[in-house]
């Protein structure tokens, strides 16, 4: 089985499908708060409340991820498991995705009331699409390389879909002549068929070789065996707690970028985000494409730790900037050229090692779960996210931001149709104070830098699959597998 290879097709369509995915799920995330606060424009306590909604739904979405797994691995058709829910979840969360960014006219217990409903079924709805889809991908192979080659191309396909969405969307945006809120609109629209579209390509075109490891004899999984698999597949929990802090600081930088670019920086509606978009998108695409080679010259812990200190001096430069060094795109430019290229390779470093986890589970409890384990990927996303939320909603309100200089400046370019940006600028230099953006900069560098850390930390200590530790558990595997007569 560590002998086979994946066909390019498969790697490609797979790989591929995940532009549409990331498209729509960038939109969504990103944009989804931005869309209320300078499209719709929210009070502070409706913002604050929203906010809370869309924790909860986040911290409900995440338990329920799990159960999901449950269900995936438990369901026969002669489709396979998971290409069903890739497409059931694909159908209803791109309808439901597209009715979040319309305009309702609603406000108060209302707006909280509509949004918030529609937000809990989003996440229900995207989660059998994304469970599923993560699932696949264990499921293709078991050879450590080409597990690490294909999930640094669906990373790159992943990464450029998100670059697409938050490198434009802006610009779009905040340019429109039609109004923010009908541009959202027509964005939502075109970005949902193009995921909708994408996922019906992945059910249709990948084709799934077979897996003997996969094919040892499995019973149906319980509830209750849910809950043993996660708590006694120790390195499992392991990721899980490494995960959950990694992206929850670099969901809470990722979120407040824009936040910064358009009243720190103050470079509203410029093409300043657009320059540093396309240095994101080089910088993380530069490091999926290397990982491969990396990987075959120096172990994963290593490249863990590089990754680990190149995301600590961007992070640095970035804290830097107009306190001790200038504020241009060339630096900033710099520590995002720095910061995110440590960040691509964890993001590959951690599909691996997740997927790894499967193998081990199995070794060590007797039954292969692959959507279990891979529902931990989104479960702690959708954590990550609703940490991620409260961090930008009490650092809007609480320092002023939303109230003092955001609202106004959607009322003033609202009422102001067509006025040149330079004019938007001057507007919020006039309001934006220096503990304002004292409290955003803290938000958006201090505490994710602590997050991140503490994440290689947990790792280093505590993941113990290395190369060879793999190698000895696939090998037990196949033994296994010839002693249940799976192979000839």
């Amino acid at each position: 089985m560590n002998d086979v290879k994946v066909s390019k097709r498969t790697k490609f369509t797979y790989a591929g499908s995940g532009v549409g995915r990331d498209m729509m799920y960038a939109l969504y995330s990103n944009f989804l708060l931005i869309f209320f606060i300078e499209a719709i424009g929210v009070q502070d306590w409706e913002l604050r409340m929203i906010g809370y909604v869309i924790a909860a739904a986040r911290v409900w979405d995440a338990i329920n991820d799990p159960m999901m797994g449950v269900i995936i691995d438990n369901t026969h058709s002669k489709f396979g498991k998971f290409k069903p829910w890739i497409l059931a979840g694909a159908i209803s969360s791109a309808i439901i995705f597209f009715l979040l960014f319309q305009n309702f006219q609603l406000t108060g217990v209302a707006f909280v009331a509509v949004y918030g409903s529609l937000y809990f079924l989003s996440g229900m709805a995207f989660t059998m699409n994304d469970i599923s889809y993560w699932s696949m991908y264990p499921s293709l192979t078991t050879n450590p390389k080409e597990r690490e080659s294909i999930g640094s191309l669906a990373r790159i396909f992943a990464s450029i879909g998100m670059f697409l969405i938050i490198a434009t969307v802006p610009i779009l945006y905040q340019n429109a002549s039609m109004g923010r809120a009908q541009a959202f609109s027509i964005i939502a629209l075109v970005v949902c068929l193009i995921y909708l579209i994408s996922q019906v390509i992945l059910v249709v075109f990948v084709k799934q070789p077979k897996n003997r490891i996969a094919e040892i004899n499995q019973q149906k999984t319980t509830l209750k065996d849910m809950f043993k698999i996660i708590a006694k597949n120790d390195q499992l929990l392991v990721i899980i707690v490494s995960i959950l802090l990694f992206n929850t600081g670099y969901f809470i930088t990722a979120q407040l970028g824009l936040i910064f670019f358009n009243y720190d920086f103050n470079k509203y509606g410029g093409g300043e985000f657009l320059i540093f978009s396309v240095i994101l998108a080089v910088s993380q695409l530069s490091a999926l494409s290397l990982f491969p080679i990396l990987a075959k010259k120096m172990t994963r812990k290593r490249i863990f730790g590089i990754a680990i200190i190149m995301i600590v001096i961007g992070y640095a430069i970035f804290m830097s900037v107009n306190y001790v060094l200038p504020m241009n795109m060339l630096i900033i430019g710099l520590a995002g050229l720095v910061l995110f290229s440590g960040q691509g390779f964890i993001q590959v470093l951690v599909l691996v090692m997740l997927a790894d986890t499967i193998e081990y589970g199995q070794w060590k409890l007797g039954t292969r779960n692959e959507s279990v384990v891979f529902a931990i990927n989104p479960f702690v996303t959708k954590m990550a996210t609703a940490i991620q939320t409260l961090v930008l909603t009490q650092t809007l309100t609480r320092s002023g931001l939303n109230r003092l200089v955001i609202n106004p400046t959607t009322e003033f370019v609202e009422n102001n149709p067509g006025v040149d940006n330079e004019v938007i600028r001057d507007f919020i230099a006039s309001r934006v104070t220096p503990e304002m953006l004292l409290s955003l900069r803290v938000s958006m560098i201090v505490i994710p830098l602590i997050l991140i850390v503490l994440s290689y930390v947990i790792y280093r200590l505590k993941y113990k699959i290395d190369d060879k530790m793999y190698q000895e558990i696939t090998k037990d595997l196949e033994l296994r597998a010839l002693e249940e007569g799976k192979v000839a």
